[in-house]
């Protein structure tokens, strides 16, 4: 077991197959992580997602075997569910679960209208299980992905804009006011949502959220370069405003963790499609250097603690997964 200092990352993808793609790394290859030399990864929040041909509670039996052969650390799981009922999600959660559910991706099947995330706060009364909320609203993302085709890798900037984040992160903000139910909004990519969800908070306490390092440290201009396929993850990259913005709410401490939203595809799978980017797999690495690219771009240059960087990727985390031990 690592003796030095972790970083957990609340947010990772692996081990499952994402639009016909296999995600690139597995819990083994994870672990390796734990054995390097730098600060290693410690606990991890893992995503199971319902798939046709099998049951939520059987694909999670299956992963969680996988994590507990070949992942010494803790696993935090967020469950997916797209046809399970609350009867049968009930039962498979514990101190060691939540549930994830999406406001967009309708095509993929994973959509949850607002409707039926209310449902889901009333049918987990009782329960207190938090729900972690990938924030687009729906709605906006299809008006103006017709204004815009996809020819190239910056139109999903402008495909998917800010303010689809921002209504969806508001109506999911009302809802956990109205039910007073534990929500998190991940990935926040835009000002607006990050102040939104900051003033919620002063109504609920139940709320919390995450940004990722790669909104803090790119801008969209990241995908007008060569190789801006590979970086085609959603939300998208925002404005150089919005980035620098999202660096001064951080430094205000509006954000209670970092994650890294890592869902990496193989560079030969992202590569297929270069010249058809609406086909290329939605996702980038980010667990290996969730702590040590925030290290280098804020806490080296003055901009944030080394302490505010530990609460982040380390004390808050742990807490968010219910550990006992914060130091794995």
């Amino acid at each position: 077991m690592p003796t030095k200092p972790v970083y957990h990352d609340f947010h990772v993808h692996v081990g499952e197959t994402i639009a016909g793609y296999r995600l690139r790394d597995s819990f083994a290859d994870l672990n390796r992580l734990r054995q390097r030399d730098e600060r290693p990864l410690g606990a991890i929040g893992v995503f199971v997602t319902e798939a046709a041909g099998i049951t939520l509670k059987d694909k999670y039996m299956a992963m969680l075997h996988r994590a507990q052969r070949d992942y010494e650390g803790k696993v935090f799981w967020h469950l997916s569910p797209v046809q399970s009922t609350a009867e049968e999600v009930v039962p498979l959660l514990d101190a060691h679960s939540d549930i994830k559910l999406y406001s967009t991706y309708r095509n993929a099947g994973l959509y949850s209208s607002y409707e039926v995330i209310g449902r889901w706060m009333q049918a987990l009364q009782g329960h207190e299980t938090r729900i972690l909320v990938h924030c687009e609203d729906d709605l906006t993302v299809q008006e103006y992905s017709a204004k815009h085709p996809f020819r190239h890798p910056h139109d999903h900037c402008l495909r998917r804009p800010e303010l689809a984040e921002v209504r969806a992160v508001e109506r999911v903000l009302d809802l956990a006011i109205t039910h007073q139910h534990p929500v998190h909004i991940v990935h926040v990519s835009s000002p607006q949502s990050a102040l939104l969800i900051k003033a919620a908070k002063q109504h609920f306490a139940g709320i919390t959220c995450e940004t990722a390092p790669h909104y803090l440290l790119f801008n969209e201009d990241k995908l007008k370069e060569p190789q801006a396929h590979r970086y085609i993850c959603t939300p998208p990259f925002r404005s150089e405003k919005s980035r620098g913005i999202l660096v001064e709410l951080l430094q205000d401490g509006v954000f209670d963790i970092l994650a890294s939203d890592h869902c990496a595809f193989t560079e030969a799978d992202k590569d297929r499609y270069r010249d058809e980017p609406e086909q290329v797999p939605c996702g980038i690495a980010g667990v290996e250097t969730l702590y040590s690219s925030v290290y280098s771009a804020l806490v080296e240059t003055g901009k944030l603690s080394e302490a505010e960087l530990d609460r982040l990727c380390r004390i808050k985390p742990a807490e968010l997964m219910n550990m006992d031990e914060l130091q794995d």
